[in-house]
């Protein structure tokens, strides 16, 4: 647990100061992309096109001239990219700070077009079409050829709260790995604004990290060992602006979403035993499910 603590220290100190932030973030993404380069993507990202594209599938969700938004986009814009590989739509990139890595995406593009290529995924679609799209990308230089080529349009907002964006203009609302780390205070704003954005009907496909981001540096610890620490000792000790999380559980997310105005269609998730993990009584109300839920997989629609 010692590096669990370090990590916890180091990540608040950098989160002391603009300075520091500017700082963590450029070393983050020169270190980042250089180890992107070096190492196959994480499996979870082949297993987020199987999903997107499968649902967008089987429901219909996206036809020719549909806008789609995605929320946190990251350093590759993967859901929006990988789901254009197989539908014909617009996107909007949307995201709060510029984590783009124009290299990490063509790598990560080449590593999907092998695993079509060698059918270790099974996505239905033109296969033979998202390939060539794929090595389409692959011979570009610089994101505004790729968003030339895809019809993309890259949204840079620190605020972070959609104001900017039109209403019921959008077909699916997408993110991954996003809203955990929208601020509590603010996530009830934050998913109205997509009901906003959304067409009457519309949809949202979202896959939220429920668990506690410092058990990524420190494997000894558990995936929820948040829920051992009181509001106080966790934005005292743990909690960073560099890194937030903030710590909802699955029964919340739910709950928000539908008074937001969306309903539940299906969700899905990981799940793993605390194995006496001491839980604070903060959350000794929330049921087992939600305490052992890791990941949640939620797919929406507006009301």
């Amino acid at each position: 647990m010692l590096k669990y603590y370090l990590t916890a220290a180091a990540l608040k100190g950098a989160s002391c100061c603009s300075t520091t932030r500017k700082a963590y973030r450029f070393w983050g993404n020169t270190f980042g992309q250089r180890q992107r380069r070096n190492q196959p993507m994480p499996f979870y990202y082949l297993e987020r096109v199987k999903r997107n594209v499968s649902l967008c599938a089987k429901y219909d969700l996206l036809k020719p001239g549909d806008q789609l938004l995605e929320l946190g986009t990251g350093w590759v814009h993967w859901e929006a990219l990988t789901l254009r590989l197989f539908f014909e739509f617009q996107a909007t990139l949307y995201d709060v700070w510029d984590n783009r890595q124009f290299d990490a995406l063509k790598i990560y593009i080449r590593q999907l077009g092998s695993a079509l290529k060698q059918k270790k995924i099974q996505i239905p679609g033109d296969v033979p079409k998202a390939l060539r799209t794929a090595e389409q990308i692959c011979r570009l230089a610089t994101f505004d050829q790729l968003y030339d080529l895809m019809g993309f349009k890259y949204v840079l907002d620190p605020v972070g709260e959609l104001k900017g964006l039109p209403d019921e203009a959008f077909a699916i609302v997408i993110s991954a790995g996003v809203l955990e780390h929208v601020h509590v205070d603010s996530i009830g704003n934050c998913l109205t604004g997509m009901t906003r954005t959304l067409k009457p009907g519309g949809h949202g496909i979202h896959s939220i990290n429920i668990t506690d981001h410092l058990y990524l540096y420190d494997r000894r610890a558990s995936p929820k060992q948040y829920l051992r620490y009181s509001e106080r000792m966790w934005k005292t000790f743990f909690e960073n602006q560099i890194q937030y999380i903030n710590r909802l559980q699955r029964s919340e997310w739910l709950s928000m979403f539908s008074k937001a105005g969306m309903n539940l269609l299906s969700e899905d998730g990981d799940y793993r035993a605390l194995d006496e993990l001491p839980v604070h009584k903060r959350y000794r109300g929330f049921d087992q499910k939600d305490l052992e839920c890791l990941t949640l997989d939620i797919f929406v629609q507006k009301r």
